[in-house]
């Protein structure tokens, strides 16, 4: 799992983040304190979700979010090459868990 650090805008230690509220399912407020007991500065933020990057596999997910810009086209990309005999990875894995 990949972790993001923040960093204070005063002094540049890192920041951790003390409490958040969930305002809605994709949005919420972030409070952070600056782990520089020098420092000690607190902030508030927040924190969203906006787009999708791959559609949820449920059949009826509580929300559908609009695909990503960045995703968008690269699915355009994907339908708009010809067909060509090359084998497709997925279709190798699914073949080969058979």
């Amino acid at each position: 799992m990949s972790t993001y650090n923040q960093v204070c805008p005063a002094c540049r230690s890192r920041l951790r983040i003390r409490t958040s509220e969930g305002q809605t399912p994709c949005f919420r407020t972030v409070y952070y304190e600056c782990t520089s007991l020098v420092c000690g500065a607190k902030f508030s933020g927040s924190q969203t979700i906006e787009f999708q990057l791959s559609p949820s596999g449920l059949e009826q997910p509580l929300i559908k979010l609009p695909l990503a810009p960045h995703a968008e086209r690269m699915q355009a990309l994907r339908f708009s090459q010809p067909d060509t005999d090359q084998i497709d990875l997925f279709d190798t894995e699914e073949s080969s868990h058979a």
